[in-house]
């Protein structure tokens, strides 16, 4: 699956600057895509004006968009009393509003082209799992796990399929390089102590899913929400004596 080329499709990547949007944009491009990767130096994810002109700029390009992935998205961790109106509606607006506009934008030039497409949305398991100071995040993240299902719904007629990928605790250099932080570090640890597989997940390891879900491989696959996460969800790991 992660060896399946990509020649003569065109895809836009958001948040591709770093972590898992740059692996993924990555992967594509060594693979024969034709890519065009975005991040918040070159749009604005809050602003509808630059969010239409990026799409706007990929049919330009490419003559055509195959795909879309939204991994643009804010992580600030504030306990919930402390969280104020303005930083609330930054993370909503980003990780939320961002990707609806982004696809609507890019959705409605391919239902004009007729050719179908994929999109998949970068969520978390934030959405699902609850934890102090993401009470903003998480919310981001679960509601764009429901757009994911509701648009699936509403395109599959235009033939544009939309899945989501749920990470878990991925060790992105933004994430390493906050565990300098005790407090950072105490989190971590209290995270690993309840994965299964005993270790954070690598940005590469979201690949071959990413890459199946932007494929002809998944024409079946709609709505779905895939969760990578070695097992941090699933409940208590085990007793220890």
């Amino acid at each position: 699956m992660t060896d399946r080329r990509f020649d003569d499709t065109a895809i836009l990547v958001t948040g591709a600057a770093s972590g898992i949007g740059r692996e993924i944009a990555t992967a594509l491009t060594d693979r024969g895509a034709n890519v065009l990767a975005s991040d918040r130096t070159d749009t604005d994810l809050r602003n509808p004006e630059q969010i239409d002109a990026l799409a706007a700029a990929a049919f330009d390009r490419f003559g055509k968009l195959d795909g879309l992935v939204n991994c643009a998205g804010i992580y600030p961790v504030t306990p919930f009393l402390d969280i104020t109106a303005e930083e609330w509606d930054a993370v909503l607006e980003t990780n939320l509003r961002g990707p609806f506009l982004m696809t609507q934008a890019v959705a409605r030039r391919m239902v004009e082209a007729g050719a179908g497409g994929s999109i998949v949305n970068i969520s978390s398991t934030a959405s699902t799992l609850a934890r102090p100071g993401v009470a903003h995040y998480g919310t981001s993240k679960a509601g764009l796990n429901q757009l994911t299902r509701v648009l699936a719904v509403e395109l599959a007629p235009h033939h544009i399929r939309v899945n989501a990928v749920l990470p878990g605790v991925i060790g992105t250099t933004r994430v390493l390089d906050a565990m300098a932080d005790p407090a950072v570090r105490q989190e971590n640890d209290a995270k690993l102590a309840r994965i299964p597989l005993g270790r954070l997940g690598e940005p590469r390891e979201l690949i071959p899913l990413t890459l199946f879900l932007l494929s002809a491989d998944s024409s079946y696959c709609t709505g779905g929400l895939y969760t990578v996460d070695g097992g941090f969800t699933l409940g208590m790991p085990g007793y220890g004596s």
